[in-house]
This record gives structure tokens, C-alpha cells and sequence, in this order.
């Protein structure tokens, strides 16, 4: 098996939770349509990113813009190891978010109630 197939499997179900996470929060109404665009956006790129890897290094080898060794097995762990704290960062963002959103809403709530005292 391929070195950048395997990059490419190893992703794919991260960036797959990733686009699906963007979709379900924006139909949930935890986010804004520009907020659910730009992480869709930015997930499709990162598959793109992943799917061009070989064709990528092969035309900077050829074009002799990079004199290093094909892509190693510690590159492929590194790289999946980026996109799993990527996507644990963007579910974190998004749990903060909504955290933050019940205790405004209870601040609210226990202002309402203390005022009509």
C-alpha cells in the first residue's frame, strides 16, 4: 500500500466528522452560514490537500524545488496527528462556544428572577 494512500485513509474519516460536525452545527443553529462556509471550506481543502499529496511532490521533485526523500512513515503519522489536534481544536471551539452561550443565558435568567424581588 501506498504511503500517501495510507495518509490519505488514516484522514479521511477526521475530515469526514469534521465537514459532517460543520454541517450539523450550522442546522442546529450553533453557527452562522459565513462560520459553517469557512469550516466546510476549510476541511474541503484539507481533503483536497491530502488527495494532491503524490502529484504534489512529484511535480516539486521534478521541478527540483525540493531535494528530500518521498514521503516516510514518520510523515504520514505527523501529518495525521495534525489533523486529529485540528480537529479536536475545532470541537473544543465549538463546546466553548456553546457553554458560553448557557451561562449567558442563566446570567440572563437569574437577573430576570432577582430583579422581580
Amino acid at each position: 500500500m501506498s504511503r500517501y494512500f495510507l495518509l490519505f485513509l488514516l484522514n479521511l474519516p477526521f475530515v469526514l466528522m469534521g465537514l459532517l460536525s460543520a454541517v450539523t452545527q450550522y442546522k442546529l443553529g450553533r453557527s452562522t452560514k459565513k462560520h459553517a462556509i469557512s469550516l466546510i471550506s476549510l476541511w474541503v481543502i484539507i481533503l483536497v490537500g491530502l488527495s494532491l499529496t503524490e502529484p504534489i511532490y512529484s511535480w516539486l521533485f521534478a521541478n527540483n524545488l525540493t531535494v528530500s526523500e518521498p514521503l516516510s512513515l514518520f510523515d504520514v503519522i505527523q501529518i495525521t496527528a495534525i489533523v486529529i489536534v485540528f480537529y479536536i481544536a475545532n470541537r473544543s471551539i465549538a463546546k466553548v462556544a456553546m457553554l458560553e452561550k448557557r451561562v449567558q443565558d442563566l446570567h440572563q435568567e437569574l437577573s430576570i428572577k432577582l430583579s422581580k424581588k
